[in-house]
Parts: structure tokens; sequence; C-alpha cells
């Protein structure tokens, strides 16, 4: 048996990953992002200098994450694309994530997710990948005096939504909740990541695999639905903002909603981008209604219950709500997922999968 269980969902916007612990579950996110970097130093210490982690692996060094666009903004890399899933920078990812959680040494049992309709040929090519090298792996972050040094006993891939519909059926031990019924008839999850959205129709809580290579569109997640027209229109509002991206956008749309503070500052000025978010996450959750909801599940007639998860799910869910009050189910309506947010939801039931697996073989 393993010495850790770890569920990463390492999408184009963000990674979340979580680490099993005795009493539960214990995350983490970061943007999915990386640069390239020296790590040099003047010595001046840290009342003059800035001071930042960074990470060794491979042959190079590199910062991630919120660091990445804060000190090497200039050299960004994203992880974007339908081939990305097993690559060096998905590989970069999800190590770097399990680093994060603390793990230094050890084997670790390792769920990971694939958009549904990507799934069958990219669970293969992560499978292999990861385990390259008889799943070892070696990286140092700077705070480290030796390299870290784990092995990937298994690697199991899991279609993104999966990890989402477990949260309703199993607790954080891995147990069937007896009294629930959330996944029972048929039912749609919506999952709202950064590049893609899949679309994912479910009956008595189990896939039917003759839908999953229709269940994905690429190009239309927050990106092209939210963070490219706010980007846009935040360009307008003067030579100070032209250099933007949208990574800033992000960001601050992250902290509107852990904070409610929606204020763009760049060089001494601010822009509430508040407004525009409504309105764009308005015309996003029209779309998904007029094309996904309506236009390919009847607008949900006959689902029993629809669920939202990933970045957009944190944005449309209220205008959603409005138009099927009596579909949409929160992660809120139940005691096993009320801790969970929308856009860890994958990796949450990951962890909760292979617990209960782990309870079946034993």
């Amino acid at each position: 048996m393993a010495d850790y269980i770890v569920s990463i969902d390492a999408g184009n916007g963000g990674t979340n990953a979580v680490k099993s612990t005795p009493k539960g579950w214990r995350s983490i996110y970061f943007p999915s992002v990386r640069a390239a970097a020296t790590g040099d130093t003047l010595g001046l210490g840290e009342q003059f200098e800035m001071q930042y982690e960074y990470v060794d692996w491979g042959q190079h060094r590199y910062v991630w994450g919120e660091t990445a666009l804060k000190v090497a903004r200039r050299s960004i890399e994203r992880h974007q694309g339908a081939f990305r899933y097993g690559d060096e920078f998905h590989q970069f990812l999800v190590n770097v994530a399990v680093g994060e959680l603390g793990i230094k040494n050890g084997s670790i049992d390792l769920t990971l997710f694939a958009p549904p309709g990507m799934f069958v040929e990219a669970r293969e090519t992560m499978q292999r990948r990861f385990g390259e090298k008889k799943g070892k792996v070696a990286l140092k972050f700077k705070s480290d005096d030796e390299p870290r040094v784990w092995t990937y006993e298994r690697i199991t891939v899991l279609p993104e939504g999966i990890g989402a519909a477990a949260c309703f059926a199993l607790d954080d031990m891995g147990q069937p909740i007896g009294d629930s019924d959330v996944l029972s008839g048929d039912s749609v999850i919506l999952d709202m990541g950064m590049y893609t959205l899949d679309a994912i129709q479910m009956t008595d809580g189990n896939f039917n695999p003759e839908t999953l290579a229709t269940s994905t569109w690429e190009g239309q997640g927050i990106k092209a639905h939210i963070l490219d027209p706010i980007l846009r229109q935040v360009k307008k509002a003067g030579d100070d903002f032209t250099l933007l991206t949208i990574d800033d956008i992000d960001a601050v749309i992250r902290q509107g909603i852990q904070t409610n503070d929606y204020a763009l500052r760049v060089a001494g000025h601010e822009l509430d981008i508040e407004k525009a978010l409504n309105k764009y996450a308005t015309r996003y959750a029209e779309w998904i209604a007029n094309n996904i909801i309506d236009g390919v599940f009847s607008g949900l007639r006959g689902i029993k219950s629809a669920i939202l998860i990933g970045g957009g799910a944190l944005m449309t869910q209220q205008h959603l709500s409005k138009w099927y009050p009596d579909k949409l189910l929160g992660f809120d309506k139940s005691e096993a997922t009320r801790k969970i947010q929308a856009v860890e939801a994958n990796a949450v039931g990951g962890i909760r999968l292979a617990k209960m697996r782990m309870a079946q073989q034993s």
C-alpha cells in the first residue's frame, strides 16, 4: 500500500491538488503557469530584495503559479492544448503540486484527470509517461536541503466529472453514503474549465461511454467567454492597462470571489471589473443554456439534477439557478459536499474513489 494518496486535476487554468489525511483531505491550488528562473540574488537580504520560491526540475530552474506572474511575467509558459496530457509541463505541474502538499519521499497512489472527449488516448499517454523510470520523481525546492524523491506506485486516470459525482456518493473515507439518492436516475455534470467545457450525462452514477467522444467542447471555456472579453474592455481604460493579460483578469476574479474586492490595480490606477464580470458571466451562462442545456439536454427535461463544477461554475451558477431552479444541485446541498469548492470537486472525488478502491481490495 502506498504511503500517500494524492489526486490532482491539473487543468489549463489552474492546478487543484488534494492529499488524503487521517481525518479527510488537504487541498492546494495554483495557476497552471511557469517561467524559467535563475535564482540569482544580490545578497541584500529580505529588507531590500524580493524573496520567492523556485524549483529545480530536470536540468532547469523554474518559478510557477502566482510567483511566476509576479517575478517572471515576460517568459510565462501556459499549460494549453489538446495534447498536453502527460507532457513535460503536465508532469511538472503534478510533481510540483505533490511537493507543495508537503511530500518529500515515499510512494504515492496518484489519481489524474482528462477531459472525457479526449479520455481514451490521454489516459494511455498519461499512464505511460508518468510511469517512466518506474514512476520515480526527483525535484528540489529552493527551501530544501536535499532533493525530494518519491515513486508513483499506482497511476489512475479518470474522466473529468466522475470525481465530482463521487463527492455526492462517497464520504471522506471512501464509504458509500447510505441514504444518498443524489445520483439516482439521470444527471448531468457541467465542468467549466479555462479552455474546455465538458458536459456529461450519467445514469445512476455511471457514465455512458458512448457519449464520451461528444462531451467536450474545446475553446468554449472561461477564457473565450469571460477573460478575453473583459481584457479587451480593460485595455481601453488607458495606456497603463495595455500590457495586461488574462492572468491579471483571472487573479482579480479569484480575489473578488474570496474578498468581494474586484479592483484591478495598475500603476497607481484602480479599475473595478465587477460589472464587466457580471455582464460576461451572464452571457456565458446564456451560451451554456442555449447551446448545451437546451440544445443537447432538452432543457434538462427527464434529467433529475445538473451539477456545475470548475472555475466557471462560480461565475455562472447564480444565473443558471434562476433558469433551472429545480434542477441545479449545489455542493451546499449535502453534508458530504458542504466543505468542497466547485473548482476542487474532481480532485476531492479522486481521493474518495481511491479510498473506496483500496477498501474493496483489502
